[in-house]
């Protein structure tokens, strides 16, 4: 069942965070103060995978109950630990003064406000951008919504103007990431302050997450020419290496070169 337009955004709450598109999204919630979840549901196969992050930013691991749709195949590496299943019956739904509800298998209440809305062409590439600075390029360009699937290994970015969610996973590389995080452009490049992020070894959100609302403010002296930075303000710095008509490429992390494109 596809998701009600009126859900489709970017929400923050004090222990929660959602980024919800028609067809799919990604919640993440502190369940306690050092168990926080990131649940991801698709409108034709249910919840497709569950991230359990136990601990406090380096001091944590992560358990997972991961489910490929193309296969059917179940990915866990705790099969004892039930949690992992229930989260099928969770809810997420409007009251009536247009908070979001989401409602854990257990009973646990989380109220999220809308940061983003998206409508219907929210994701269509605005092809007439020509007359635009960089850094609104790099705001529009980067806009993205894909559920990837592919030879059982997950990419699904819900990618918006000022908020960026992320599920990745890849049993074979040992790779796991849910993060949900905000944007800011300038002239020099595109930051990126994580406000919930969950890896392997990597468990934290926000002390207050009802901040993630803030717009964030980055500090231009924080870019690296020639590669990506990570400042004491807990940003991820990446600059501007080459601009093009079509793509801007920046200087990513571990030498690597990212990419943002026009269409």
């Amino acid at each position: 069942m596809k998701n009600p337009n009126e859900l489709c955004g970017i929400w923050h709450g004090k222990d929660a965070s959602a980024a919800i598109t028609e067809d799919y999204s990604i919640f993440f919630l502190r369940l306690e103060p050092e168990l926080i979840a990131a649940v991801l549901k698709h409108s034709d196969y249910g919840t497709a995978g569950t991230v359990y992050g136990v601990g406090r930013d380096w001091n944590a691991n992560a358990i997972y109950r991961i489910i490929a749709p193309d296969s059917g195949k179940v990915f866990c590496n705790d099969e004892n630990d039930e949690r992992l299943r229930l989260h099928e019956n969770d809810k997420a739904e409007l009251d009536g003064s247009g908070v979001l509800i989401y409602t854990a298998y257990n009973g646990s209440r989380f109220e999220l406000t809308l940061s983003e809305k998206f409508n219907k062409d929210f994701f269509v590439k605005d092809k007439n951008t020509d007359s635009l600075s960089l850094p609104e390029k790099m705001a529009k360009w980067n806009v993205l919504s894909c559920f990837c699937n592919e030879n059982e290994v997950y990419n699904v970015h819900i990618d918006a103007i000022k908020n960026s969610a992320y599920f990745g996973f890849d049993e074979k590389e040992n790779f796991l990431y849910c993060r949900i995080g905000k944007n800011a452009y300038c002239e020099k490049g595109w930051a990126m302050l994580s406000t919930t992020c969950i890896r392997m070894n990597e468990c934290r959100m926000l002390e207050d997450n009802l901040l993630a609302l803030d717009d964030y403010k980055l500090n231009e002296d924080f870019f690296v020419k020639d590669g990506c930075s990570f400042p004491d303000d807990g940003g991820w710095y990446w600059s501007v290496k080459e601009v093009t008509d079509d793509v801007i490429y920046l200087n990513g992390c571990g030498g690597a070169t990212y990419e943002i494109h026009k269409n």
